[in-house]
């Protein structure tokens, strides 16, 4: 009778052990509810809505923009083939028409002829418009010469431009076409008005272009003057290479559509007059202006 109380006994101490000892999940609970609790990182905030001045504002991508400055350069000829042919003065071509106000300075030391000639008029009005028209991308230095707004705001500024050279062509009732290159048209105050503001529209396509050629994603300088990328061009190390190379084959666009709006203009003085030269001109540079919210917007470093 005693043999058979002891097991019965220590079963019963048993149990009493365990009902005071812990157990392993029941201590693992404990130090759960112990320890701190780690508060969950914050969601990131969703990105904010694109709205239309949101992408106004934006920079845009200067290596996206290869076909806007080939309509610059297009624009070049269009602009220049008018004034040309009215007074053999190249709107957007200022060292030539330096270089001639710089011999009308020397007659007067050379020669007993000290009357101001009305083609050296016409190159100094030329230059200065030019200069004028190139002032005014110092407001882009201001605002962000990268902003799309700002970009399309100048080339509207420039259709402008070149519909009041349109009308004042038109208004000055002058020929479009000189007859002879000492007696060239647009002699009036009126016609000299036209060649002013053709100049000041290229004056301000020049500092505008010149924005994408400082940032090394541009072969085509600043679309007005080529001389830089007719030397660069004749002078790249892979002219005559037979793949695609980007530095050649853009100066070579750049020199073919330059070409090509000078072509498209001189047949639309020669069929009309030189005003509807510059009103096309107006309307494509409205077009160019659309075509800046084609280009993509920079991308976050």
């Amino acid at each position: 009778m005693a043999t058979e109380a002891r097991p019965r006994d220590r079963r019963s101490v048993d149990t009493k052990h365990s009902e005071h000892t812990p157990s392993a999940t029941d201590s693992a609970s404990a130090a759960e509810g112990s320890a701190p609790v780690l508060a969950a990182a914050p969601a990131p905030p969703p990105p904010a809505p694109r709205t239309a001045s949101s992408f106004l504002m934006q920079n845009i991508d200067m290596g996206q923009t290869l076909w806007q400055l080939l309509s610059y350069c297009f624009l070049t000829g269009f602009t220049c083939g008018p004034t040309f042919l009215a007074c053999y003065v190249w709107a957007g071509f200022q060292t030539g028409n330096l270089v001639q106000c710089g011999l009308a300075v020397a007659r007067l030391f050379g020669s007993n002829d000290l009357t101001f000639h009305k083609a050296d008029q016409q190159a100094l009005t030329s230059l200065l418009s030019f200069l004028v028209g190139t002032s005014v991308g110092r407001i882009g230095d201001k605002v962000g010469p990268k902003r799309r707004w700002w970009i399309m705001v100048a080339t509207f500024i420039m259709a402008l431009e070149t519909m009041a050279a349109a009308l004042c062509a038109h208004y000055s009732g002058e020929e479009s076409i000189a007859q002879y290159r000492t007696e060239g048209s647009w002699r009036s105050a009126t016609g000299m008005a036209a060649l002013g503001f053709a100049s000041a529209a290229l004056g301000l396509q020049g500092i505008v272009s010149k924005v994408h050629n400082s940032r090394l994603t541009s072969q085509l300088g600043t679309t007005v003057v080529l001389t830089t990328v007719w030397v660069e061009l004749v002078n790249d190390p892979a002219l005559f290479a037979r793949r695609l190379v980007k530095t050649r084959d853009h100066r070579v666009l750049g020199v073919f559509f330059t070409f090509l709006g000078g072509m498209c203009s001189a047949g639309l003085v020669w069929g009309s007059s030189s005003a509807v030269a510059f009103g096309v001109g107006a309307g494509l540079r409205i077009i160019s202006m659309l075509s800046w919210l084609l280009v993509p917007g920079e991308k976050p470093k």
